[in-house]
């Protein structure tokens, strides 16, 4: 039985840790909104990594929470095709959407990518 409580109490540590890795994500994202957000105005989002010597996965997922805030309708979103693939751009202002991951996001066909619009702002 020892085994096993030592099993659990590592497993609560370990997710604990997890936690804590989260919560530290997410006050240092609410810190650079705004430097993101200035930074955005002259600079593409791959360039924001170089700009503030912050992990580029983390600049991202600022330029996404910024996105979500301020460009938060379908109307502000189109797709556009790159090359062999669809990628959504928005429409008034110069952005390659970028989803909660940090990720770039790109389909095979339009469709998707108006499905994927549609989806993601309601």
């Amino acid at each position: 039985m020892t085994e096993m409580k030592t099993y659990h109490n590592n497993l609560l540590a370990e997710h604990q840790r997890w936690l804590d890795k989260q919560a530290q994500e997410e006050e240092e994202i609410d810190k650079l909104k705004d430097r993101i957000a200035e930074l955005l105005e002259e600079n593409h989002p791959a360039e924001l990594e170089r700009l503030t010597g912050i992990d580029d996965v983390i600049c991202k997922k600022v330029v996404n929470r910024l996105y979500m805030e301020g460009f938060n309708d379908r109307k502000c979103w189109e797709p556009e095709r790159v090359g062999d693939i669809w990628v959504i751009f928005g429409k008034n202002f110069s952005g390659e959407w970028i989803d909660e991951n940090g990720d770039y996001v790109g389909f095979e066909t339009r469709n998707e990518a108006m499905q994927y619009i549609k989806e993601t702002f309601k």
